[in-house]
């Protein structure tokens, strides 16, 4: 009799044991998940937090040089030296925030945009130089001769831009999804585990009963 006790309590047992292991491994499994997707939310994070800063430096680039390339017409077509200083202020303010940008980004065309960029301020200067020398009508000829590649570079610019605000949006959707998942395997965890908690305080307390239970009666 006790050895067929003991033989229906095997496979019994080894359901148990099996139970536990299945828990155990549904556990380790998701806190991996839940850390690995964390990391990866971590790292879409910082990709956007880096490409949101290229947006402002390029932003930047923008204003920078608009400016700079109103106040040369405004020279050229003048000649009040006291422009001078503040286009090149904005012209190097420009190109500085453009190196920067490139830089950091990895958008296609980036590099040659900033080698444009330095043409057109050495440009800039050339177009000075000539307005300095009293040649008025060659700084004008100068001026209107890079206005093509101007446009070009301001072309060239907002495709970078567009180019880093649509990285920036696509950083985002796989960061909030790696969030999410994130979040489901960490309550997947805590699930898993608080059921095999509980089922070892179960098992702990259902060995305590049966000890008890076989224990012999004390006669009085």
């Amino acid at each position: 009799m006790d050895n067929v006790a003991r033989t229906s309590r095997t496979p019994g047992r080894w359901l148990v044991i099996g139970g536990f292991a299945v828990l155990g491994v549904i556990v380790i499994a998701a806190a991996a998940v839940s850390a690995w997707q964390t990391s990866v939310h971590n790292s879409q994070s910082a990709d956007m937090e880096s490409r949101s800063t290229t947006v402002s430096l390029l932003q930047n680039v923008e204003q920078e040089s608009g400016i700079a390339a109103t106040l040369l017409q405004q020279y050229v077509a003048e000649g009040d030296a006291t422009l001078i200083p503040e286009i090149q202020s904005h012209s190097n303010a420009a190109t500085a925030s453009l190196t920067e940008a490139a830089a950091q980004s990895d958008a296609a065309g980036i590099d040659q945009i900033a080698v444009d960029g330095a043409g057109l301020a050495e440009g800039a200067a050339q177009i000075i130089g000539l307005r300095l020398s009293g040649d008025v009508q060659g700084a004008a000829a100068a001026l209107e001769g890079v206005t093509p590649a101007f446009e070009k570079f301001n072309l060239g610019f907002a495709a970078i831009t567009e180019q880093e605000l649509q990285e920036i949006d696509a950083s985002q959707g796989r960061a909030d999804r790696a969030s999410d998942l994130a979040r489901w395997s960490l309550i997947v965890a805590a699930a898993a585990g608080a059921t095999l908690g509980f089922a070892t305080l179960a098992l702990i307390a259902r060995s305590l009963i049966s000890r008890r239970a076989s224990r012999p009666a004390v006669s009085v």
